[in-house]
């Protein structure tokens, strides 16, 4: 158990077209929803040609076809905006668009559409209007671009990774670059 007086904090850096960032969301609200006054998450959708490239990999992708990857860099691209976009409008709302529209994406195939962004905005209760005028803004491309250059700068290589911070009578901060538990989480802690 997490003492009283010691707050939890989580960066969650994901590739948003990946189903093992995905899945790590999924733990890190399992514990964090055990701490709900202790601790908070804070999710960057990060990507560069190492990430793509480890996902292709990963999945058994052809890395040699330029068509594939200007389609992954693309829809990460695209959906990082969108969250980014949707979290405008509060970080939970944020969240639930993102984590419903990966659902979508990676576990029952259905590719990245305007209608695809549309249907998991309104399911996440975001303002439409708000959310189509943010999604290509400058404001927004360039909130993407600084969550790159912090994720960047706290070493992260690869997604999904973790930046484990926990305050108290003392502060530790744990980079964690691979997969983790809930469960794991509670043991770090």
């Amino acid at each position: 158990m997490v003492e009283s007086t010691k707050q939890v904090e989580l960066f969650l850096f994901v590739n948003p077209i990946s189903l093992a960032s995905l899945k790590m969301e999924e733990e890190a609200f399992k514990f964090i929803d055990t701490y709900k006054k202790n601790a908070q998450i804070t999710i960057f959708t990060y990507h560069n040609i190492y990430t793509l490239y480890s996902y292709m990999i990963k999945n058994q992708l052809a890395p040699e076809s330029t068509a594939l990857w200007n389609k992954l860099h693309n829809d990460s691209y695209h959906l990082s905006l969108a969250f980014i976009a949707a979290t405008i409008q509060g970080k939970k709302k944020g969240r639930k668009f993102l984590m419903n529209i990966q659902r979508k994406m990676l576990k029952q195939k259905e590719p990245l559409s305007k209608s695809l962004l549309l249907d998991s905005a309104k399911k996440a209760n975001l303002d439409i209007d708000m959310f189509l005028s943010d999604l290509h803004s400058p404001f927004v491309q360039k909130l993407f671009l600084s969550d790159q250059k912090v994720s960047k700068s706290l070493g992260i290589i690869g997604t999904p990774s973790c930046l484990l911070v926990t305050t108290g009578e003392e502060k530790k901060t744990t980079l964690i670059e691979n997969f983790v538990t809930a469960e794991d989480l509670y043991q770090m802690i």
